[in-house]
């Protein structure tokens, strides 16, 4: 018991730091402001000409629905706009990740079977996610649509802590709102491509235009990509290896603006993949391992006697209308998302016929907001008010096959002989919420901005299970109806201080939630409640050196209650439940520096504990108090220095090289199993013209090795991509 209590104390302390950091800062930066000031004033007209050069441009952002600049904004938030997004080479979650502070996402097994963290709080695949995920305001319910490709983006806004006041449900980690190109007057076509190990092949054009100037306008954007993967089947004649990917994907768009007060947009968008699925190589816990049945397998390589498949199809609409009316500007946005999956899985991981696993989903999801905003550029308070509809119809099927291998084992509900398993659920959910934010100027310098959302959510599930041993009759069982509600009130209160020209100190104290739900009925079938959370928040944001500089600090303590946590049944197999309570107290930094002109270096910093403060295991009875959270490094940074420079006539050179690194993270809640830190560099060499671009790249160049997750209970791991090389060229009409 000393031990525990010596750890609170030390947590406690660590809930300082922050305040610490931000009052150090404060006298800094109004240091730092008056020299800058001092310096100025002694330059020339010629030289302040060349400074106004180097000058960063405002970024706006509607992270809270409103348009806003991105600095006055009393929020954590990183903002990545069209020409820095292809200059990074952000073609998915995985790859934004690596560039926002406290952001980790892992695209593992297959694209729907992912796991990704903002501030240490975890989505996963079997349950609700922890943040919400947005493209032209239309929401993404679950995390399994989170990872597909991203094309034809204008902007990326990554909404770090609690959301719930604006967005709901499902937002205690953050938000990441993703703003595909708006077409206009202006005509523009393109057309790219790339080549890189693997045989990895990429094609993607785009095309906008007016149909009737002024009035009408068209977007149309698409991709193709196929490659090989780079996970290795050591098992003979089974198939493609493991993360080939085929697949493609489109979006039309089109803008119709019948009078200067109306805006209004409705886009169609796509998506098919057939990919490799579950290249998951054993490692010593394996059970085969420990046994000495087989060996563990080597880094990259895998055995299994099943090509594992996953096949998407994805689909929505999404109409966006917008007015300007003598109240402010009225928004409606209703979107409809279509979501379908297949997976087959070796589900062994071995070479031995031992069991296989078809899983299906199904989701069709429509959602309604209508919201009413004061109007731009209004002085004195600004407001914003409005309501939210969802329903949400998703139906799984998991069939589990044992297979000859397992015909004795006690895992196998059929020994001593064979059979399939198919577990059978249908979930409904529907709610609907009204909110309401609004801005007071207190003084000159300092805002108050107070929010409120209530909500209510039904949800629904209907299961069965059905048994076909082989050359045996089948049974069902059907599960009894489940029903549950659940209402949350989400309050919001920042206060935010102009204290000089170009620096805002804030705080932030805001709550949210994720809603509960039900397990299947293979794995006990109890439902499990709604997770909690509290943050503090305290952070900075300015600028220095006539703006060339940004400097944005953030500082913040979040309290869990009823954490969902993943555990398995028996037969290994997955299911939620609360844990009880646990905290993330961490610290987030971001800077860009225009070092000349051309020249620009961006950085990125965050550090976090997630610690369990309550967690008692029911089976096992350990007691998890004091322990890491499992998959949440104690940090993540990237440091980007990227240079573009005249060459000759209408030639430039650009040169781009990047560092990421992950801290110290535990793959298993007990923290018996520790992924040390890594870094991985990122070089990308260019030749840009007027129309045509051509780029030589790197990623991952000096092949750092290292591991995306490990399943503990079952030994089974997947590599992260080694080392790839690459050529893109790129033509604009």
């Amino acid at each position: 018991m000393q031990g525990l209590g010596k750890k609170k104390i030390k947590s406690r302390k660590r809930c300082f730091l922050p305040l610490v950091l931000m009052v150090l800062w404060m006298v800094g930066a109004q240091t730092a402001w008056a020299e800058d000031a001092a310096v100025m004033d002694a330059l020339d007209d010629d030289e302040k000409a060349q400074e106004a050069v180097l000058q960063m441009a405002p970024v706006t952002v509607t992270a809270q629905k409103r348009i806003e600049n991105v600095q006055n904004v009393p929020d954590g938030i990183t903002v990545l706009n069209k020409v820095e997004i292809e200059d990074s080479g952000i073609v998915d979650m995985t790859a934004l990740s690596t560039h926002v502070p406290n952001l980790e996402f892992y695209d593992f097994g297959s694209r729907w079977h992912n796991q990704s963290y903002i501030r240490g709080i975890k989505s996963l695949p079997n349950s609700e996610p922890s943040m919400g995920y947005y493209v032209d305001g239309v929401n993404y319910s679950k995390s399994y649509m989170f990872a597909f490709p991203l094309f034809d983006v204008e902007r990326i806004e990554v909404l770090r802590g609690p959301q719930g006041t604006l967005y709901g449900r499902n937002t205690m980690a953050g938000v990441i709102n993703v703003h595909t190109k708006t077409p206009d007057n202006d005509v523009a076509a393109g057309l790219s491509g790339s080549m890189g190990s693997y045989n990895e092949r990429q094609l993607k054009g785009y095309a906008q235009g007016p149909i009737v100037t002024d009035t009408l306008f068209l977007g149309l954007a698409g991709l193709v990509t196929t490659g090989d993967g780079y996970m290795e089947n050591d098992v003979p004649g089974v198939g493609e290896d493991g993360r080939h990917q085929d697949g493609a994907a489109g979006r039309m768009k089109l803008r119709f603006l019948p009078s200067p007060k109306w805006d209004i947009s409705l886009s169609l968008d796509g998506q098919q993949h057939d990919d490799g699925a579950f290249p998951f190589r054993r490692t010593e816990r394996n059970a085969y391992v420990k046994n000495g049945i087989l060996f563990a397998d080597d880094a990259y390589h895998y055995s299994h006697d099943f090509a594992g498949t996953s096949e998407n199809d994805y689909w929505g609409l999404a109409l966006n209308a917008n007015v300007d009316t003598a109240w402010g500007r009225l928004t409606a946005i209703s979107g409809y998302r279509d979501f379908d999956n297949e997976d087959w899985i070796d589900s062994d991981f071995s070479p031995l016929d031992a069991a296989r696993m078809r899983n299906c989903i199904t989701e069709r999801t429509f959602s309604q907001e209508l919201r009413l905003a004061s109007a731009e550029n209004q002085d004195g308070i600004t407001w914003l008010t409005g309501g939210y509809y969802f329903y949400i119809d998703e139906n799984k099927k998991r069939t589990n096959y044992y297979r000859s291998a397992m015909a004795g084992s006690p895992s196998n509900p059929f020994r001593p002989g064979t059979g399939e398993r198919l577990t059978d659920t249908d979930g409904l959910n529907e709610g609907a919420a009204a909110f309401g934010q609004f801005t007071y100027p207190i003084r000159n310098t300092l805002e108050l901005t107070l929010g409120l959302r209530y909500e209510f959510e039904n949800a629904e599930m209907d299961a069965a299970v059905h048994d076909t041993p082989d050359g045996g009759d089948a049974t069902t069982t059907v599960q009894p109806s489940m029903e549950n509600d659940f209402a949350a009130w989400l309050p919001k209160l920042s206060l935010a201080w102009h204290f000089i020209p170009g620096q805002m100190l804030y705080a932030t104290f805001s709550r949210a939630h994720r809603s509960g739900g039900f397990n299947s009925p293979d794995v006990g079938g109890l439902p499990y409640d709604e997770e909690y959370s509290w943050v503090y928040e305290i952070g900075s944001k300015s600028s220095f050196f006539s703006n060339r500089l940004t400097l944005n600090l953030a500082g913040f303590y979040t309290d869990i209650e009823d954490e969902q946590i993943t555990r398995f049944n028996a037969y290994n197999q997955s299911f939620l439940e609360n844990a009880g309570a646990s905290h993330r107290i961490g610290v987030e930094a971001e800077a860009r520096y225009a070092i000349g002109q051309g020249l620009d270096l961006t950085a990125a910093f965050g550090w976090v504990e997630a610690q369990y403060d309550q967690y008692n295991d029911p089976v096992t009875g350990d007691d998890y108090e004091g322990n890491t959270v499992f998959g949440v490094p104690d940090y993540n940074f990237n440091v980007g220095l990227q240079y573009r420079r005249p060459l000759w006539g209408q030639w430039n050179g650009f040169g781009r090289v990047e560092v990421s690194g992950v801290g110290r993270r535990y793959f298993d809640d007990a923290n018996t199993v520790k992924d040390l830190p890594y870094e991985l560099v990122n070089l990308k060499l260019g030749l840009e013209g007027l129309h045509w671009d051509g780029y030589v790249w790197a990623n991952n160049l000096f092949d750092c090795q290292y591991r995306i997750f490990e399943n503990v209970n079952r030994g089974i791991t997947e590599d992260g991509e080694p080392l790839t090389i690459g050529v893109s060229l790129a033509y604009r009409f």
